[in-house]
């Protein structure tokens, strides 16, 4: 085991760098803990990371996470790029093709979505077993409702759904959200947050093709990239500068709101978090209910 990857990042350390500040060549990024309900300073290298998260039975070489190191390095090129600019026409068609594949790698790589496949599984197992159902079935169930059952999963979609993902995303209306308020933008440990305002009741309105759809991937304290639907929003400009303290608590929120355990932010105030745990304390619950089996 000597030579393999022990900690494993689902969030990407060069990503936390511009949420973080350097000190002796270290770089430190303020961290509340929304189940335990504590703030401290950590070394990115110690957040949004478990030790062998990608590695399987079947996976003995490590080539989900050596892959996943090669992707991110290129993804970085033309995510610095496009914060260093601040303008989405910067990006040459390859370099907008990278950061769709990094959106969606992002959502489906981390622990939060993994948790959102634990608990859709155990619904599911739940509803069919209250009927009759064959030995057979039984025991595929048993199967996947394993940690490692789980995980063999989470890779399997990152395999084949990636693609058919990334082309929609590249379909979408791309806005950059440029914060000119007071207040900084948060990240954590599940970074890609969805949004819908119009509400469809027991259908859901949060998947890729729903009408009204929103992405949001914040870049830096100051940028947050959405994705969202071509035809409602074709209006909406390229870039949309904000200086309305709404708009940043808005994106804030939803990092609050998907997030597995920790948030991120370069100073520190986490106010609102607190306030939203207080309010629905469900938030906190690391069992909660994340998806809707009809």
């Amino acid at each position: 085991m000597s030579n393999k990857i022990k900690i494993q990042h689902y969030v990407p350390r060069f990503y936390l760098k511009n949420f973080a500040r350097e000190d002796a060549d270290k770089f430190f990024i303020e961290c509340f803990d929304k189940i335990e309900e504590k703030e401290f300073n950590v070394n990115i290298e110690r957040v949004g990371a478990e030790k062998y998260f990608y590695d399987t039975e079947k996976d003995v070489n490590q080539l989900m996470e050596k892959t996943l190191g090669k992707f991110d390095a290129k993804f970085n090129s033309a995510y610095t790029k496009l914060i260093s600019n601040c303008n989405l026409n910067v990006l040459l068609p390859e370099e907008k093709l990278t950061i769709a594949f990094f959106i969606a790698t992002q959502e489906l790589r981390t622990r939060e979505f993994r948790e959102h496949l634990k608990d859709m599984v155990r619904q599911v197992k739940k509803r069919l077993s209250a009927g009759k159902i064959s030995k057979e079935l039984e025991r595929e169930l048993k199967e996947i409702d394993t940690e490692e059952g789980i995980k063999d999963m989470q890779i399997h979609l990152m395999m084949e759904s990636i693609h058919k993902f990334v082309d929609i995303i590249m379909e979408m209306k791309w806005i950059l959200f440029i914060n000119k308020t007071n207040l900084t933008l948060w990240t954590s440990d599940h970074p890609v947050t969805r949004y819908n305002s119009i509400d469809f009741g027991p259908y859901g309105n949060l998947g890729l093709l729903c009408k009204g759809i929103e992405i949001y991937f914040p870049l830096s304290p100051d940028i947050s990239l959405c994705v969202c639907d071509p035809v409602r929003y074709s209006i909406m400009p390229n870039e949309f500068y904000f200086t309305d303290d709404q708009n940043a608590t808005f994106l804030n929120h939803l990092q609050v709101k998907f997030c597995n355990r920790h948030i991120f932010s370069i100073d520190g105030d986490f106010t609102l978090a607190k306030t939203m745990i207080h309010e629905h304390p469900m938030l906190k619950n690391p069992d909660r209910k994340r998806v809707d089996v009809k």
